[in-house]
This record gives structure tokens, sequence and C-alpha cells, in this order.
């Protein structure tokens, strides 16, 4: 019985098996019930009509899970829903969340099972969205060849940030004075870092910044020719290109440069600002409570610092410390470089001379060429 037709079951299948089986009953129904006929028309086997039969007459034409209906080592339900619950809360990766796991519930789980489990449930999981901007040029940055000290990213972290601390935590820090930002510098390869803080954003206490880091590396045994990268805010010079320039100047002495990120990428400086991460989840959120003088807080912050470099183990580093890499690395630097203090910069910013006028500059361009001079 020739019909015309040219059809081909495979490629059906592969658009819709339930519209594949669907075909496969109107053409059996018009050659009047024949199996061989239709499978032929079909080019595909009887089989493959008798199945098509049996689903009609169970009532679903689409294919069923093939996964088995009993796991004898499934992961519980409840440990499954603290996994996706500590994903959602931290964002952190199977290494991490497998330690998370075990301080929150005290529940041990292999990193693999982790990484499958919030892959099973990366749709139910919020991500926070990332908006992208328009590129811009800058000068290229090779984090990925550079050695120890040689790219050290600059920023501002601003302490009070709803997004990071509840109310409460921010009202505590506004009630006992406790300074408002925290000045980070961290260094590319090793991830070593450093902090200061204040209570005002400065273009002096940028400096000032800028200075101390440069001196407590080169004083510490680094010599590699340092390049720091920061953002455009004000208080590292922003779009005041004399500003820069003079920067530059000042820095170039010491064997340093200053590039400047593009607006609107602070993937530019990522691993500082994920470690910002990292401060709050660690030491802000659990510990300002406790914090009621600037004493306390400079004992609390200098112990989170040695804790940060020496002692908590960093997945990007093969889950050892910045300052164990460090030594890993055979650079030749003094060991006492990780008991780094993390300094209050207003009170030394105010010392430094008549120099610690530029936060005026911006206005009064005239007063900066006579201290320049």
């Amino acid at each position: 019985m020739k019909t015309g037709i040219h059809l081909e079951y495979r490629e059906l299948r592969s658009i819709s098996p339930q519209a594949a089986r669907q075909a496969i009953l109107q053409i059996l129904s018009s050659n009047k019930g024949n199996i061989s006929s239709t499978a032929r028309i079909l080019h595909t086997t009887r089989k493959t009509i008798y199945k098509a039969l049996r689903k009609k007459k169970e009532g679903q034409l689409d294919d069923v899970s093939t996964a088995p209906n009993k796991v004898a080592n499934k992961t519980a339900l409840n440990i499954e829903e603290k996994v996706v619950k500590l994903k959602e809360k931290t964002n952190y990766g199977p290494l991490r969340l497998k330690d998370e796991m075990i301080a929150t519930y005290g529940i041990s789980v292999s990193h693999h099972t982790i990484r499958n489990i919030v892959r099973r449930n990366r749709k139910n999981i919020k991500k926070k969205e990332v908006k992208r901007t328009r590129k811009s040029s800058r000068p290229f940055v090779d984090w990925y060849s550079s050695s120890a000290f040689e790219i050290v990213q600059i920023d501002l972290k601003y302490i009070i940030d709803q997004k990071a601390l509840s109310a409460s935590q921010i009202t505590h820090i506004i009630k006992y004075n406790l300074p408002l930002y925290q000045w980070g510098a961290v260094d590319v390869n090793s991830r070593f870092k450093m902090i200061a803080y204040s209570k005002e954003k400065s273009w002096t206490n940028g400096l000032t910044w800028f200075l101390w880091v440069t001196c407590w590396l080169r004083s510490h045994g680094v010599t590699a020719r340092i390049v720091y990268t920061v953002d455009h805010g004000v208080e590292f010079g922003g779009d005041c290109w004399y500003k820069i320039v003079e920067l530059r100047k000042l820095l170039g002495g010491f064997g340093c440069f200053v590039i400047q990120n593009r607006k609107k990428h602070p993937e530019e400086n990522a691993h500082l600002e994920r470690s910002h991460k990292t401060d709050d989840d660690e030491f802000y959120i659990p510990r300002i409570h406790t914090i009621t003088t600037q004493d306390q807080f400079y004992r609390e912050a200098m112990n989170y610092l040695y804790y940060y470099n020496c002692v908590r183990k960093h997945s990007s580093l093969g889950r050892i410390p910045p300052y164990s890499y460090l030594i890993k690395t055979g650079i030749v630097v003094d060991d006492t470089i990780k008991y780094v203090p993390p300094i209050f910069l207003d009170k030394v910013s105010a010392k430094l001379g008549a120099w610690s006028g530029y936060h005026v500059l911006a206005q009064y361009l005239k007063i900066y060429f006579l201290i320049t001079l």
C-alpha cells in the first residue's frame, strides 16, 4: 500500500516524543490498524508501534523519567534543603559549604555531593542580578602571571552598608562611634590583605593609605614593582587628573604605579571586592555587637586580620592561608609582615604636615601648586 507519505519516526521524535507517538496512532488508524504497514511508512520497527499503543492505553504518550524509583545512597531531603538554604545565604562554593554545614548544623557532607545538590537545584536558588555596563579602555593587568605583590588592589568599603548589615548592627556602630569606612589592600597573587579604618572618606586618607601600604611592604622586604589598581572614588583621585598625576609621581619614587579601573566595573578589583563579603560574614556580622570601644575594635580587627592572613583556608589558594601561600611562592620577606596592624587613618593623616590639605584641592587649584613647589 503506497500512500505518498515519507515520514521518519526518528525525526519526529527529536522534535517531540509525544507528537511522534500521536503521528503513529493517526497513521495506524488510517491503515485500519495494520502494524507492519505503519512501521514501514514511519521507517521504524513494529515494537515502536506496539509501545505507542501501550502508552495510549496508559493515558500518557510522553516519555517518563528513566531515573530509578529508589536510590540507596540518596541524600536525605532535609540535608539537601539545608545545603540549598546555606547556598542562598552565603553563595559559597562546595568546599566552603562543606565547612559551613559542619559549623552550622554539625553535618558532614562530601563537597562532591554538595556540588551535585547545587546543580540539581540551580533553577530554584535565588541569585543577585548583575547589571552590565558599557566598556571603556584601561591598561591590561595580567593577574594570572603576576608574582607576589606585583599587583595590589586598593578599595574603600562602607561598613554600615544596609545590604550587608542589619539595622541593629548599623545602629550599634553609630551609637558607639565606631569607624564607618574600611580601607583595604589585597595582593592578587597570595590574597594577603591589609586593612585600615577611618570615620571620614577623604583624599587625604587615601594618600595616607597608599603611603602606609607601600611603606609596610617595602620595609618588610618586598622589592617588586607594585601596580596598584583602584576605582574612580574621589578618595583615590577620582576624575581629577592632576591628583592622579601627582599620586603617580609620589608613588613612582617608591617603585609603584597606579592604574584606575573602568567606571562601574567592580570586577576589575574582584579579589578585594569578594573579600568584603568575607569581612561581613566572618567579622562584622558575628562580632560587631560585642564591640563598644575603639581599643576593643582595634584588637578585634587585628585578630580578624591575622585570622584572615594566617589561619583561614582560602579555596582559591588550594585550601591554605594567604601567608602560607606567600611563603610557598618562594618570595623572601620578613616574617613579621604577617602581623600587619589595622591602623586608624584619621589620626595619622592629620599629623603628616601641610600636604594633608589635599582634601580641599579640588576647589583650590592655586593652593595645590603652591604646596607642590
